[in-house]
């Protein structure tokens, strides 16, 4: 028979377990088992061991943690855990984002009325769309959970139509899919960065053959005229080669025959 008793505001009982794939973990009041706690809108929610052997959270594993609704912005954590030492313990936020920028977190200690027993209230407000790693005793290599839902937050996150890099932002979200695969709303903008990656080399590939044309048109010696457009013709080939229908397409073709027509011109000439 369980018995139960109130310490630090939650009842002390049942043992919190979690499932496998995408967890939507579900707060409880009760804490009987050792283990890290982050305090939920309603009770408690059990940070899950990250086993894998990285120093942060890949997106396609995102799935295996589980994730905490908070009802405002401060953080608190429960520890639980025999013989624990505050100087042995170190939380930090990951974001949700393709830069990984871990950032450590300043906390205060307080022992609440049970052995081993201790709450945790990190030092300024914490918004949702990151994951918090956890060092400590209690995990082989770090502890995480996810601030907030987490299909929700990668989805926020990448509707942003602003991010640079949009091949690397295409990519993390190829790795979000791995983990929710039937995420109908990542899949549409899934497509929206593939694109938007295409674009982009398209872009970064045509600005080579602009910087030939450029040349060839401010070189006053015919030798360096040809050599320019010489020069031109192979970026433009490579251009054409990867972006067949690219935006540029159509003035590269162009480019080309011009190149090509000036180049016949300059033979009579040199």
């Amino acid at each position: 028979m369980h018995v139960k008793r109130f310490v630090g505001g939650f009842v002390i009982a049942a043992v919190l377990s979690f499932g496998c794939g995408a967890v939507a973990a579900k707060p409880t009041t009760q804490i009987e088992s050792y283990g890290i706690y982050v305090a939920a809108d309603e009770g408690y929610v059990k940070v899950a061991p990250y086993a894998r052997d990285y120093s942060f959270v890949g997106f396609n594993f995102l799935n295996d943690l589980p994730s905490v609704i908070r009802g405002d912005e401060s953080l608190r954590l429960v520890v639980y855990e025999k013989d624990f030492e505050p100087t042995a313990i170190e939380l930090a936020l990951r974001p949700i984002k393709t830069v990984v920028d871990i950032r450590k977190l300043q906390f205060s200690v307080k022992p609440l009325g049970r052995p081993d027993m201790y709450e945790l209230s990190v030092d300024m407000a914490v918004k949702d769309g990151a994951v918090l790693q956890i060092r400590s005793w209690s995990f082989e290599n770090f502890g995480a959970i996810v601030l907030g839902d987490t299909q929700a937050e990668l989805v926020k996150y990448f509707s942003q139509k602003d991010l640079p890099d949009a091949p690397v932002v295409a990519q993390y979200l190829d790795d979000a899919l791995v983990a929710f695969p039937e995420n109908s709303e990542l899949r549409t903008l899934s497509a929206y960065w593939k694109q938007a990656a295409r674009d982009e080399k398209d872009r970064q590939a045509y600005a080579y053959v602009e910087e030939k044309w450029l040349q060839y048109e401010q070189a006053e010696k015919l030798a360096l005229k040809q050599r320019y457009l010489e020069a031109l013709i192979v970026e433009i080939n490579g251009y054409l080669s990867e972006h067949p229908d690219g935006y540029k397409a159509t003035e590269a073709t162009e480019r080309k025959a011009a190149a090509e027509a000036k180049l016949k011109e300059y033979e009579t000439l040199l």
